[in-house]
């Protein structure tokens, strides 16, 4: 009976204080990745993905990006870089675009200045970059912002701050041969867009630099000694010529200006103008408190120079050559600038006096 009691006791007694037997804890788990069938991956891949910059897009699917379905469930892609950046190198020219500056314009009677547009190239690592990480965020992403780079253009709307309107425009008429036009659509070329910033000089020897073959120049017909002879650059002068008469018609200050010689087709006796790299240039400058604009065109033979300014309200100016011929082959000439504002004259000037030498009969 003691013994009984005793056990009970003993018993109760483990029971109270016994040390739990430790308890293991067990991590929730995990959802097994169920592997990738190859009808599922196709199908996955051939999904569209659009590549935008916010007005252009492309369409390309995963597979032509560089996707490949690296798990089924859930859906995980990995991305190809080398691949990824290949296609975007193939695609960069959707969202390529060339500068364009800002230009003052003319419509419908009313001035404005046209602004101007950054050029624009696809950013194509930062693109790279942005779409693998999005795909690893989430991996239904099917439209990715593309990256650009940004350069804005040399001429802002800014920098034709003070323009407003058109100061002269004059053109001629060239009838050469296709070497003659060849230089004058590379000399045109170099002085359109030319932006000249209150009191600053204009030299077009400066501007087009000197007229060479490397640069693409032809040989064509050139005065030397009053003869007509093969000279690399020909038709330059006819160039030069056309814009001394906008300039002039401008009301800009003439410092340098060289005629001819004797006489030419194109141009009226004591409005011509020729060039000589390190001897005759054309030289003129803006004397006003505005930037003058030069836009300079040569089109189906057309030679057109403008110039852009600020503008007096009912200023009108005229070129008036006077003549003398002395005989053959002699002629002498000076040519007169007349300005009248609401049809009064406000001022009169000489700009040029020349005496044209040369045997007729001779080329």
């Amino acid at each position: 009976m003691k013994r009984n009691l005793y056990l009970s006791t003993a018993a109760i007694f483990a029971t109270l204080f016994a040390i739990p037997s430790p308890i293991t804890a067990q991590s929730p788990a995990k959802p097994e990745s169920k592997p990738v069938s190859d009808s599922d991956s196709a199908k996955r891949l051939a999904v569209t993905i659009l590549l935008t910059d916010g007005v252009k897009s492309v369409k390309r699917t995963r597979k032509e990006l560089g996707f490949a379905l690296a798990s089924q469930s859930p859906v995980r892609f990995s991305v190809d870089k080398a691949r990824l950046k290949d296609a975007l190198g193939s695609i960069s020219k959707t969202f390529q675009a060339e500068g364009v500056n800002a230009r003052p314009v003319i419509d419908k009677g009313a001035f404005s200045i046209k602004p101007g547009q950054s050029a624009r190239s696809l950013n194509v690592a930062t693109t790279a970059e942005r779409i693998t990480n999005a795909v690893s965020a989430n991996p239904a992403t099917v439209r990715f912002n593309v990256s650009l780079d940004k350069k804005p253009p040399v001429l802002t709307a800014e920098r034709l701050k003070g323009i407003n309107g058109r100061l002269a425009q004059f053109s001629t008429t060239a009838s050469g041969t296709e070497a003659r036009d060849t230089n004058i659509a590379l000399a045109v070329e170099d002085i359109n867009g030319t932006l000249l910033s209150p009191g600053e000089t204009f030299s077009l020897n400066e501007v087009v630099g000197r007229r060479t073959k490397a640069k693409g120049y032809k040989e064509a017909p050139v005065f030397v000694n009053a003869k007509k002879v093969p000279g690399v650059g020909g038709g330059v002068s006819q160039v030069t010529g056309t814009l001394f008469n906008a300039a002039a018609l401008a009301g800009l200050d003439i410092i340098q200006v060289n005629p001819h010689s004797r006489p030419v087709a194109y141009l009226p006796l004591g409005r011509d103008a020729t060039v000589a790299y390190g001897s005759k240039d054309l030289r003129f400058k803006n004397d006003t408190d505005a930037p003058v604009y030069i836009v300079y065109a040569f089109v189906n033979d057309r030679l057109t120079a403008t110039l852009w300014g600020k503008a007096v309200p009912g200023q009108k100016i005229s070129l008036r050559p006077r003549v003398q011929r002395l005989g053959s082959g002699k002629i002498n000439a000076q040519l007169y600038r007349l300005t009248k504002v609401s049809g009064k004259v406000t001022g009169k000037e000489k700009l040029l006096s020349h005496a044209y030498r040369w045997k007729p009969g001779e080329d």
